[in-house]
């Protein structure tokens, strides 16, 4: 009866206080490969890369959003998307270029945008991101991936603004 009751107790405790790991600490290269194998799976990356006429990727402007003067047929990612309340939404530069891109964020202003779909200026995400999928993610998955975008290539280029249907 004793052992049975002492069983009880280590069970009800271990309800309580349950057991964890230690955290185990991560290098700058764990963090990286963990921030690009995540944005590249929750499909963060090929709408902001722009196409070649042959359908291929545009690495030159890799992550700098559509072309700041788009043709006027392509690729969605290349000439823009169309929605019923857009005539043109064009995808952002996401390069770390201070003047258009994303190097002006700071960690927090990017994880604040995932989670709420604003900008730190307070324009609304664009409407075609699945910027919802990035809710889901944790804090130190926001901070992976922030990490990883941070060390890519800045881009100098505006993708145009977006057109409203009504335009």
């Amino acid at each position: 009866m004793r052992a049975l009751t002492n069983l009880l107790l280590l069970f009800v405790i271990g309800l309580i206080f349950p057991f964890t790991r230690p955290a185990i600490a991560q290098t700058q290269e764990e963090i990286l490969s963990r921030g690009r194998y995540i944005f590249t799976s929750v499909q963060g990356c090929a709408c902001h890369i722009p196409r070649n006429p042959d359908g291929s990727y545009n690495t030159n402007l890799y992550l700098a959003g559509a072309p700041s003067n788009p043709p006027p047929v392509g690729h969605p990612a290349t000439v823009g998307w169309t929605t019923r309340a857009w005539k043109k939404v064009y995808a952002r530069n996401i390069t770390p270029d201070p003047e258009t891109g994303i190097g002006k964020w700071s960690e927090t202003d990017f994880m604040a945008a995932m989670k709420t779909g604003r900008s730190p200026d307070g324009r609304i995400l664009d409407p075609v991101m699945p910027w919802a999928r990035f809710q889901a993610l944790t804090d130190n998955d926001l901070k992976a991936i922030w990490a990883y975008l941070i060390t890519l290539k800045p881009i100098k280029n505006k993708p145009p603004e977006n057109v409203p249907a009504d335009k």
